[in-house]
């Protein structure tokens, strides 16, 4: 699995431009829906790919106790985690829903769904 690190730094990176350039070039007050879609997406796919590349160099120079497979989805699998809640925050604060609620309910869906992935393997 560690063939694909290359395209995945290479979407990641692509990414990356794409929020730029809807950052720069887009204006929030009359772009269309999809505009938005595009950028929580983007977002997402950026965040996954960055930074599950990151965690699985790090463990990977840190910790060699393991194979590289292992390493490369637990990796990945932590990384989608984290850009799952970045990705419902930025949904949450483009539909100017960010409340204590929503944001202890986003917590705790994520950690739900984390806590079921870890037991479905058991």
């Amino acid at each position: 699995m560690h063939r694909f690190l290359p395209l995945v730094f290479l979407v990641s990176v692509a990414s990356v431009f794409g929020i730029a350039w809807i950052v720069t070039s887009v204006d929030p007050d009359s772009a269309k829906w999809y505009f938005f879609g595009l950028f929580d997406l983007l977002l997402f796919i950026a965040v996954w790919g960055l930074g599950g590349l990151l965690l699985y160099f790090a463990r990977t120079r840190l910790y060699r106790r393991y194979s590289a497979n292992w390493y490369f989805y637990t990796s990945y699998k932590m990384a989608f985690f984290v850009a799952a809640f970045l990705a419902i925050s930025a949904i949450l604060a483009i539909l100017q829903l960010v409340t204590t609620l929503n944001l202890i309910l986003t917590i705790l869906a994520i950690g739900l769904f984390a806590f079921w992935n870890y037991l479905g393997k058991r």
